[in-house]
């Protein structure tokens, strides 16, 4: 039986948690082909001039997409050799903090971002 462990990210707003994890995904070629087929397609209609944008791995609501932010909790599930995991994508936006509670709540261990420029802000504690 493989072991499964759950696990968020979690931070201020614009901190990299859903790109680190679609990153992750895309770079460990845990995707499906279809999945980065329309990940390269819908990072050309964006405003990053053609580059990926890992993230819209992670958030798929419209609202999410077109406000650049994550809104609800995303989770994503892969198995490397003998583990499991589930990850969730949690919201950083202070309005959403009840959304990042709920993913908090099933996890075993959590990825805390801080962004370098920012340091430790509010919403980060």
């Amino acid at each position: 039986m493989k072991s499964l462990l759950k696990f968020i990210t979690c931070g201020s707003v614009d901190d990299g948690k859903s790109t680190l994890i679609g990153h992750m995904l895309y770079d460990a070629k845990l995707l499906f082909a279809d999945q980065e087929q329309a990940l390269e397609l819908d990072s050309k209609v964006g405003s990053r001039g053609g580059e990926i944008d890992y993230s819209l791995l992670l958030d798929g609501l419209m609202a999410e997409r077109e406000q650049g932010i994550t809104i609800d909790v995303a989770y994503r599930y892969f198995t490397i050799d003998n583990r499991s995991f589930i990850v969730a994508d949690t919201p950083g936006h202070e309005e959403y903090t009840r959304n990042m509670a709920v993913g908090a709540s099933f996890a075993d261990l959590a990825i805390i971002l801080v962004d370098a420029t920012k340091g430790v802000i509010t919403q980060t504690k």
